[in-house]
């Protein structure tokens, strides 16, 4: 019975990877329909509860809702094929339009549609950052600090500069808003973290910044050493939805590193939006 249960929900996550177009809210939408009242996978508050404390971790929030689903139905195993499951799809997708676009011969055919398809891009990100505001933005605190962390990567065109931001915009904000209560339960929090996790966490990044300082540009495992490492580094600093992703890749990637060209960058976030699978995070060319 439980072998047959964890099959079903393999079945109800594909059929959900391959319609679960929209974002993290559309998702929530879903997972509450199909997952909590057809099946009955999790209880409505579980997923609630589950769903908010992924606002509080790094990483895209409707794949670690999806995983903690998984978990509780069938442990650690299923969450892992649930994983592989929610992502490859989107993944090939991506990496074919990609080839398909440098390798294939398809360039002038692309070329003609990515007039079309980058101002799309620049639409996206617009209203995302509109709606992020306009959510988040609530007090006087927040605004001036949106303002400062705005002007201040106008002006500083480095990847370094977003991590920075964040880390003083949550201790000035931490500091003037947060209230004695709030502070009594974030110091449970903290207490009850294993610190011996939190260096693997980070040792992990460590090490792979290390190698990709250390290694020869002109080897081979160097750049595929380099973007584990970017993609890591970016990954556990980030909260929110992809658009919040979308400049720090911009200025590491394009404007810093020069792996691949504006056009090219707005082109890949576009056809990740309209993509087979529409995630909430990203995949550029």
């Amino acid at each position: 019975m439980l072998k047959a249960r964890k099959l079903l929900f393999l079945r109800d996550a594909v059929l959900f990877t391959f319609t679960a177009f929209g974002g993290p809210q559309a998702h929530l939408a879903i997972m509450l329909k199909d997952f909590v009242r057809k099946r009955g996978y999790i209880s409505e508050s579980e997923l609630l509860e589950l769903n908010a404390f992924t606002q509080v971790l790094p990483g895209p929030s409707s794949t670690q809702t999806l995983i903690g689903i998984a978990y509780k139905v069938g442990g650690v195993p299923l969450a892992l094929i649930t994983f592989l499951i929610w992502v490859i799809p989107s993944a090939a997708a991506m990496c074919f339009i990609a080839i398909a676009y440098s390798s294939l011969g398809q360039k002038e055919r692309f070329d003609h549609i990515l007039l079309y398809v980058q101002p799309i891009a620049v639409g996206i990100v617009g209203y995302a950052a509109f709606t992020l505001a306009r959510s988040i933005l609530k007090t006087r605190t927040a605004m001036w600090l949106a303002i400062g962390a705005v002007i201040v990567t106008l002006i500083l065109k480095n990847a370094f500069v977003f991590p920075i931001l964040i880390l003083l915009g949550g201790i000035i904000s931490s500091a003037m808003e947060t209230t004695v209560e709030e502070s009594q339960l974030r110091v449970q929090l903290f207490a009850g973290i294993n610190r011996n996790k939190m260096i693997y966490f980070l040792g992990i990044l460590l090490v792979f910044a290390a190698l990709g300082a250390v290694i020869n540009q002109t080897s081979p495992f160097s750049l595929p050493i380099r973007l584990l490492e970017n993609f890591y580094r970016n990954g556990i600093i980030i909260f929110g939805g992809g658009q919040v992703l979308v400049p720090l890749m911009f200025t590491e990637f394009v404007e810093m590193k020069n792996y691949l060209s504006s056009a090219q960058f707005l082109t890949g976030y576009a056809f990740s939006r309209y993509c087979l699978v529409l995630r909430s995070h990203l995949h550029p060319l």
